[in-house]
This record gives structure tokens, sequence and C-alpha cells, in this order.
């Protein structure tokens, strides 16, 4: 019988079905190209070779919001570098050595110890010579190092012959550190090349001279306790793994030929009185996973909260995010600190209201709460005489009278993105924020004016800024036409509180100064304002801290026409940005203090100096400075304090990462875009550049509604949810109610 006659089945259409299979195949393509697309919110996206930075090993750090530790180069287990406060240990070194049990040899892994013992004091064997001169260590080979967000992946290589005796095997290892506690994770994975089994017993090596728990007495020198933990009367570090076998010298492991283990280690630091950890765990690689999942839920609330970037210009667009990234970084919450979100300056655990104010508008989008808890935090510690607020408090008399202004920025911030006035209501210390206000302004008119009037901060440059040379003290310009400022901010305030006849006094004050910084400060044939000494002489000090007056509303256009022409390239503009004193100044031009001292810039100020410019009129200026600012990123994965600015480099006693880089973003948001949130209206008038190209931003946050803005060569349009609603030439702008 004919079953295919009888029934009618039709013959298979070999062709459709061909084609059906294609189309799903190709789907199932897009569909894990789709999920494996890396985006901002991704640590993945930041990625950066290690032998492309420009940083030491502890300038390195990798960070989870409670503390951080710096992984060596040159070795595939060594880390430095441990802040998990209030335990610190700067000078601890920790790594893996390898006892193979075949050959007898101790395979170490401690090349950066060891190079760098060779070259201060020639101490130690040099690492170039290891391997293969007499009697020389045997060491760990590395390859390949990565650095991400908590997260830096190495790569090595052991292959060696000693009598007749094969030792072969490669390595590779993946650290972070937890935000749950003090502890860091080694996920290492090794493959035995060898025809023989690979046994080894491995070694931790713990070396410190202190370690310290801080505001606990006792003694902080380090003894050796056992294979497998060090310690001082007040801190102990103790390694543990997810080997099971262990011995009085180590880790026991045996790899069969050709096989491949791999290993978990956590290093955690602790008080004795807590108990020690198990030696052998089964779960560190769950909570190593924990640690990354925290990093990524970090990243990808950022990437929600604030305007994203994309842009033809894919290093502005870099820039952009690894701007992010460092502020990002400088956020603490570590339950031993005196606020539940601590923003430190950057890896010192401080919180300055004037590092702050560099990026107070991207704290207000990715959480103005937070940024109100700094405010009151600044004004309970502070008091009136005390700049630097540490984690668990303020610790000495030390002022920079920066301090007003900064928290001028800050609630100024804190009210464009919130509409919030009551902030003023809020107490610290018993005292509102509006009272601490008048303090401030009290402090400055009774303590730090002089006989004609002007702001006059002293002999001591260092209420200012810190530089190594005289001369930038007593009447200092920005000090005066930033207190003018504040005054008629202080005046715009008091009357939105009803108290008129207080912000007509503050406006009066505010008129006055400004008449007498005109007169005895402002020299017309230089283009610049001067400082004024005591004893009626002057002196003119080419420092960018005068373009911070740039930012405000009451200089006149000739002023500021002047003092943007100095912005030239050799006089105050150099590859990375701007010279923080002008090259022409060789009175005060220092190349040892980079940040405000000459040969750098303090990481907040370029973008600042280009927000500014561009809201000034000065857009090409302004992009000016801030391209060349861009350049770092080709040199560091997030931006340090004060990097030079003829060569990448940050030097040792500053830090590599800081808080204040957040101007960079705000520069391109409100610069580059143009975005100027007002209480009643939103306006829109962004600048393109030739080698900016298309670009745009999205998720623009006002009053509940969503913005975005794309620029093309030619014009702008600007969207609300999705849809279009204007489309301009450069030059107008969108105003939207």
């Amino acid at each position: 019988m004919n079953l295919e006659q009888n029934y009618m089945i039709p013959k298979p259409n070999t062709k459709r079905i061909c084609l059906l299979l294609f189309l799903a195949c190709c789907i199932q393509v897009l569909t894990v190209q789709a999920q494996n697309v890396i985006t901002p919110e991704d640590p993945e996206y930041y990625v950066m070779d290690r032998e492309d930075m420009s940083f030491d090993d502890e300038q390195v750090i990798l960070f989870n919001h409670r503390g951080f530790v710096s992984p060596r180069q040159y070795s595939v287990t060594q880390f430095t570098n441990v802040w998990f406060l209030p335990i610190g240990a700067p000078r601890y070194e920790f790594n893996l050595n390898f006892f193979d049990k075949g050959t007898g040899r101790l395979i170490e892994d401690d090349v950066p110890t060891k190079w760098k013992s060779w070259i201060d004091d020639g101490g130690s064997y040099d690492p170039l010579g290891s391997n293969f001169r007499p009697n020389s260590p045997s060491i760990m080979v590395t390859q390949d190092e990565k650095w991400q967000p908590n997260q830096y992946e190495r790569t090595a290589t052991f292959h060696k012959e000693y009598n007749k005796k094969w030792v072969s095997f490669s390595a590779k290892s993946w650290m972070n550190v937890s935000f749950d506690d003090d502890e860091v994770f080694i996920k290492l994975t090794l493959t035995n090349r060898n025809s023989k089994d690979l046994e080894m017993t491995v070694i931790p090596n713990q070396v410190a001279e202190i370690l310290e728990c801080h505001f606990k007495k006792g003694s902080t020198k380090v003894d050796s306790l056992d294979a497998f933990t060090i310690g001082s009367e007040v801190a102990h570090a103790r390694v543990s793994s997810s080997i099971q076998k262990t011995s009085d010298n180590g880790f026991e492991i045996s790899i069969a030929p050709g096989n491949t283990e791999t290993y978990y280690f956590a290093i955690k630091f602790y008080e004795p009185q807590n108990g020690a950890p198990v030696i052998s765990q089964s779960d560190i690689k769950e909570r190593m996973k924990r640690a990354d999942k925290k990093t990524r839920e970090m990243l990808s609330w950022a990437y929600d909260k604030l305007p994203k970037l994309t842009s033809s210009n894919k290093q502005l667009e870099e820039y952009y995010y690894r701007c992010m990234l460092s502020v990002l970084m400088s956020r603490y919450e570590n339950p031993n600190f005196i606020s539940d979100v601590f923003w430190a300056v950057g890896t010192w655990p401080y919180t300055i209201s004037w590092d702050t104010s560099y990026t107070s508008d991207v704290i207000a989008m990715l959480d103005p709460e937070s940024l109100k808890s700094a405010i009151l935090t600044d004004f309970e510690q502070v008091q009136l005489k005390r700049t630097y607020v540490g984690w668990n408090g303020a610790h000495w008399d030390i002022l920079y009278i920066q301090e007003p202004f900064a928290l001028q920025l800050m609630i100024e911030a804190y009210i464009r993105h919130t509409g919030d006035y009551s902030i003023f209501n809020e107490k610290a210390a018993g005292v509102t924020v509006w009272e601490w206000m008048q303090r401030w302004v009290d402090e400055l008119q009774t303590n730090y004016t002089n006989e004609l009037g002007l702001i006059d901060v002293g002999y001591n440059t260092e209420k200012i800024i810190e530089i190594r040379t005289d001369g930038y003290n007593h009447a200092v310009p920005i000090t005066n036409t930033l207190t003018i400022d504040l005054l008629y901010t202080m005046s715009d305030w008091a009357k939105k509180r009803n108290e008129k006849k207080l912000g007509q006094t503050y406006f009066k004050d505010a008129e006055k100064l400004k008449g007498l910084v005109n007169k005895y400060m402002w020299n017309e044939e230089l283009g610049w304002f001067d400082n004024y000494y005591p004893d009626g002489s002057k002196g003119t000090i080419w420092t960018y801290h005068l373009f911070d007056l740039l930012g405000t509303d009451f200089l006149p256009d000739h002023q500021a026409y002047r003092l943007v022409s100095h912005l030239q390239e050799g006089e105050f503009l150099g590859k990375y940005g701007v010279y923080s004193i002008a090259r022409r100044d060789s009175v005060h031009w220092d190349l040892i203090d980079s940040d405000w001292g000459g040969g750098g810039q303090y990481a907040g100020m370029p973008g600042r100096i280009s927000r500014n410019l561009y809201q000034k009129g000065f857009a090409g200026k302004g992009w000016d400075v801030l391209k060349r600012n861009i350049r770092y990123i080709d040199h560091f994965p997030y931006l340090p304090q004060n990097p030079r600015i003829d060569t990448a480099e940050q030097d040792r006693s500053s830090m590599p990462l800081q808080i204040s880089a957040g101007a960079g973003m705000e520069a391109i948001v409100f610069g580059t875009f143009g975005v100027n949130m007002g209480e009643k209206e939103l306006t829109i008038k962004p600048f393109n550049h030739e080698d900016i190209g298309e670009a745009t931003l999205t998720d623009i946050r006002w009053k509940g509604r969503t913005f975005g803005i794309q620029l093309t060569r030619k014009s702008f349009s600007v969207y609300e949810g999705g849809k279009l609603i204007a489309t301009e030439f450069y030059g107008e702008e969108v105003v939207i109610q």
C-alpha cells in the first residue's frame, strides 16, 4: 500500500526547512550577541591592561565600597596596601609560594618584592637572573595582567627541568575584595602540563611589620602565628582555602597529568577577640561571586541614575564613564564609618566639602539624600574650624577657607535636582543649615575682613590652597570674588525665605565688596586680579584658581574676556589640561606639588573650568580644555588627584583616585549639551565641535520628566520620553516649562 498516496502526505519542502533552520540559527546567534553586548554598567567596559597604566602598584586598587587593596604587577597572587578600616596595613604583602615535591624546589611568586629590594639596596636577587643563574630563586613568570573594577586577572607560567625532572604548569588567577567583610578573594587555576603528577604545597607568604586597628590599644608589631596566620595584639590576617588537605607548611594539592584544578583562597583581616576563621572553607567561591555581584549592582545603579552618553567620539564617551567610575569608587558604605554613605575624597578616608563640590551635581543625580547627608555631616563635624572630616569624625584644627563656597555649590546642586528648599531647616549639631551658612558669612566678615573691607585670610596660605611658595595670601582675588558670589546667593536665599531685610543686607554687602575688589585688585593692564597685601603693595599670581570666578553671575563681560584670553597654549594650556600656575609665573611655578603649585592640575579643575567656559559662551575654549583632559584615559583606569600636565604621571604622595573627577561629567552634561536646570524651566542650548561628531545624551531627568538631546553636524534635537519636541540650529535654545 502506498501510504503517501492514500493519506496524501505532502512531500517535505527541503528549501523551506533549510531556510527556517537558518533563520532560527541567526536568531539564536543574535540573541547571544545581544546578551554579550558590554555597556558602561558592566565592569568589563573598563578593562585596562596593566602595562598600559601609568600607575605604581599601590595606585592600582580593587575597591568594593568597604575597603581596598592593591594587586602587585609581575606576580600571579601578590597584593599589598590593605585598607579595611578600622584595620589598616599599607605595608602588608601577601602572595602564595609553591613547593614542588618532585624536585624539592620552592617556586616563589613575590617578584615585585624581590625586584624592589634588588633595585633599592641589592638585598634580594635580580628577578631577571632567576630560574637560570646558580643559586638564584625559582620564580613564577607572569604573562598578562588586566584590571577592571574590583577584579584583577593574571596569567603566569612555570616551565623548568631540574636534575632531569620537569616542573611545568600554567597559572591563572582572579582577585577581588569583599563588600560583606574585610576579605580578599583569589581564584587560582593551575594546569599540569607534565606527564607526571604535580604534587605541591601551596604556602601562604604574609609579610608585615605592623597590623593596626585604629583606636584599639595594644602593640601593632606583627608576629607569625602559624603557617596561615600573622598578627599583632590588635589585628590578625589569616589565609583560608577551599583546599581541604593542610599541613604545618600550607595547603597540599595534587594534579594529575594534563589536568586542571581550581582553588579558592580568602585572606581575612580581623580583630583577634572576634575569633579566627577556619582554615578550610567550602563557600569561598560563593562569597567571591557575591563580591562581584555587588560591584556589578553598583555600576548598574549609577549607569541607570545618570544621563547616558553615546558618541561617535569614543574617547569622549569613555572619558564620561571613567569620570562616573571615579565618583562611584569614592562611595563608601562601610558600617564602621560615621555615615551610611560616605563620599570620600578618593583613597584617603576623608570627606571634604571642597572636593565634593566639584561633583555635587553628579551626586545629586545619583543619590540626593546622600548629598544632603554630606552637607549635614560637614556642618556637624567642621564647626567652622576643621575641614578634614575622617571616616570616624573631624581631625585637626586645619581649615580651608573654601568651606562656605563649597557648601554653597553643594546646596545649590541639591536644590537644583530636588527643588527641596527645606534643607535649610535641617539641623546639624543643633543648628539649622540656614543658620550655619549665616555663621560662615559672619566668620568671613568678622574674622577675615581687613580695614579696607577686603577679605584677608592672613599670612597662612594653607587656608586657601597648599602651595610651596609664599605670596598667595592675605587679600586673595578668588576668596574675595567667591565671597561676593556667596553674598548674592545668600541674598536670593533670604528672599526665598521671606527674610527681605536680611536679603537686602547681603545684597548691599555684595555690591560693596565688588566695588572694593575692582578698585584694589583688578589689573586692567594684565587683564587679571592681583593679590593685595597689608602694606598696600600688590602681587600678580597666575593661578588657575581664579578661573572659578567664571562660574559666577556678576563678572562683567570685559573682565571675563580678559581672564579667558590667558587660556592659551604654553601659558595655562598644556598637553593634558590646564597648568595650575601659568608657566609665565617663574616665581611660583612648581613641579613638585602639581595640583595647585604649577606642573599639573587638580582632578576637578579642568572639568569645572570647561563647564564654566561653556556657560559663559566660550564653547570652543571649553571644549579645548576638556579634550586635553580626556587624553588621560589612555593611561589611567580612573582619574587621579593631581596628574602632571606634560606627561601622564601621578605622584605617590597624592591619591590615585579623586571624587572631583565627576566635574568632567558635569562639563559634558551642563556644558557641551547645554543643560540648564532652572526652578521653573529647563533650557537646552548645546554646542558641537568638529571632533565630537554625532552624540546623544539621554535620561536627563527634570521634575519627574525625562529628556534626551541628539547632536548632529548641523543641528540638534530635543526629545521628551522618546518623542521629538524640537530640532534647532546651533546657537538657538529650547526652553521647556
